[in-house]
């Protein structure tokens, strides 16, 4: 396995002339080659690295072309790269910044009213706009000839990936280089992908998923990607692009089944791949779209494990598991009770060596390198990963009364329309993450009849709403 400035530098001139990353640029996509996305990379290192910028480099953006070259630029040459949820406030920044140190933040123009008073907090910090600066920055790397040397130490932090910011302590993630190539090995033996496969990608590159099994790993199969211009217009790209490789989740699966039409089944049966994970897949939707024809593949994993434990076998008629682990990784089910049933731990080269600023009572790390990741689920002989919930999580609330985690989310999820909920202790006080594309009104009034069938001491403080796309780590 080489480094992922090896393969930037590999990809430059084996494959210079192919379409690479295209983008919505008025009424079609525009490509750049492989060859220029390498020359672009290497000139935005340059301009970084001549601008005294180091280190950890933080990306606060939606994705775009630039975002996906400062990406390998920084992992490549420059240092870390940082991506955050381009929904955060200033406030979940600052926490960040707190903790730790950023020699830049590289933000899309929308953002700038948060930089600024990001910048009134922490002034030593070099920000640039991305829309604004990107071509200067491209130009000014490419007049200067000293190329940094190439970040080739596998065993160094490429990516420090943070939880949400809402629970007012996000855990630092570090990936290696190591970490986040470990997997490609045993997904392309299970999925064998190549330089004529064309990738689709409208999921945000901030979050392990994307960011690597969707881009990181085409540097290294050669398949041209091409970006979502608008969340709206998925289908509808779709059907222009016809991708062979997609990564989705459950709830955008769901719309593409509202959307059906000859057409678009067309469509679907030509995606050689098509991963679906983030949440629980319903095996009835799995079902009606391997009946059709469709490689739907359900995948499981985390942001500390660099994404994929588990991912199903194409062919495979069970469609109750939730993958197949993947070669390489020692997935264990410890505690387990009658039935087998336990909590998922997994060790093995994609594993984070653990969070940088803490650890807490439900997700971490053993002595062992193991990831305790707070699922409850069983393992079959043949390999197969059967989720069952998570492990009973209580609040302790400051007058002493016990709150299940569980029970909250579970009467939170009785609203179709929401498809996700994430209960956390803030402040002594229950609160919740909800991921739904309700209106927030909607959402608000629901919470309100919600609390008001719960004892006060159970009632849900803050509310934080997020939507599929721009929600939390692989489930």
């Amino acid at each position: 396995m080489k480094s992922i400035c090896e393969y930037i530098e590999e990809d430059g001139e084996k494959w210079a002339e192919r379409p690479y990353i295209s983008v919505k640029e008025g009424d079609g996509f525009v490509s750049r080659t492989f060859g220029q996305v390498t020359r672009d990379v290497q000139s935005l290192a340059k301009a970084l690295t001549a601008r005294g910028i180091r280190g950890n480099v933080m990306l606060y953006s939606q994705n775009s072309y630039p975002w996906t070259v400062a990406d390998l630029a920084i992992m490549g040459y420059v240092g870390v790269c940082v991506p955050i949820d381009r929904e955060w406030t200033a406030y979940d920044i600052g926490h960040v910044l707190s903790v730790l140190d950023v020699s830049a933040i590289l933000y899309e123009r929308e953002k700038t009213q948060v930089i600024g008073e990001v910048e009134k907090r922490f002034p030593g910090i070099c920000c640039l706009c991305l829309e604004d600066g990107f071509e200067e920055l491209i130009a000014e790397g490419g007049g200067l000839a000293e190329m940094p040397e190439g970040r080739r130490d596998r065993e160094e932090t490429a990516m420090i990936l943070f939880t949400s910011g809402t629970t007012n302590r996000p855990k630092a993630i570090p990936l290696t280089q190591a970490n986040l190539l470990y997997n490609w090995d045993a997904l392309n033996r299970r999925t064998p992908m190549s330089a004529a496969d064309v990738s689709y990608i409208f999921l945000p590159l901030h979050h392990v998923y994307a960011g690597v099994a969707n881009f990181l790993y085409t540097i290294i199969s050669g398949m041209q990607v091409y970006l979502c211009s608008d969340r709206n217009r998925i289908v509808e790209e779709m059907l222009e692009i016809r991708p062979t490789v997609v990564c989705t989740v459950p709830l955008l699966l769901a719309r593409m089944y509202e959307a059906l039409n000859p057409q678009v089944m067309d469509m679907l049966r030509n995606i050689r791949f098509l991963y679906c994970g983030g949440s629980f897949t319903d095996p009835k939707m799995k079902r009606f779209f391997t009946d059709s024809g469709v490689t739907l593949l359900e995948a499981y994993g985390t942001t500390e494990t660099s994404s994929v434990i588990a991912l199903a076998k194409p062919g495979d008629d069970n469609l109750e598991c939730s993958g197949v682990v993947l070669d390489g990784l020692d997935v264990r089910i410890i505690h387990p009770d009658s039935e087998g049933v336990g909590e998922i731990i997994v060790g093995g080269g994609s594993v984070s060596a653990g969070y940088l600023d803490r650890n807490d009572r439900y997700s971490e790390f053993d002595g062992d390198g193991y990831y305790h990741t707070g699922d409850l689920g069983c393992l079959d002989g043949e390999g197969r990963l059967y989720l069952k919930g998570r492990k009973k999580r209580m609040i302790l609330t400051a007058n002493g009364k016990n709150v299940y985690v569980d029970e909250l989310e579970e009467l939170i999820l009785e609203n179709p329309g929401i498809y996700s909920a994430a209960v956390f202790e803030e402040g002594h006080h229950p609160a919740a993450r909800v991921y739904t594309d309700l209106p927030a009104r909607e959402v608000y009034s629901y919470m309100e009849k919600v609390n008001a069938s719960l004892p006060k001491f159970k009632r849900i403080k803050n509310i934080y709403i997020k939507s599929e796309t721009e929600g939390g780590r692989i489930k």
